[in-house]
């Protein structure tokens, strides 16, 4: 696998499910695809898993006139702060460095 694969396959792992397309390639051979693909892999899993607590609130709060905003809310933080995420990862994979993800960038999935 040449630099401009590893580099395609690096910034497709920031981009939902896209991910998976460098998880099936050979990352074993390139540590700097591995690293992505995890931090794409985790940064996946965490939107999933915060959509689904999204559509929790919805159901518990979304009937009460006033406070029905609050899943609102919290689902336009979800997107700002995905999109954030995935720019500072293509960030990083266009300037050549191995920085983690805030908040969630310490979670190894990958080995």
């Amino acid at each position: 696998m040449n630099n401009r694969d590893v580099k395609t396959f690096s910034y497709l792992s920031y981009i939902g499910p896209f991910v998976f397309i460098g998880l099936f390639s050979d990352i074993r051979q390139n540590p700097a695809l591995r690293f992505h693909s995890n931090q794409g892999l985790v940064l996946f899993i965490a939107e999933v898993i915060c959509l689904i607590i999204h559509s929790i609130v919805n159901m518990l709060l979304g009937w009460i006139p006033i406070i029905s905003i609050i899943p609102s809310v919290l689902l336009i933080f979800i997107v700002l702060a995905s999109i954030c995420m995935s720019l500072y990862g293509i960030y990083n994979v266009a300037a050549n460095k191995l920085n983690t993800l805030p908040i969630i960038g310490f979670i190894s999935i990958l080995k």
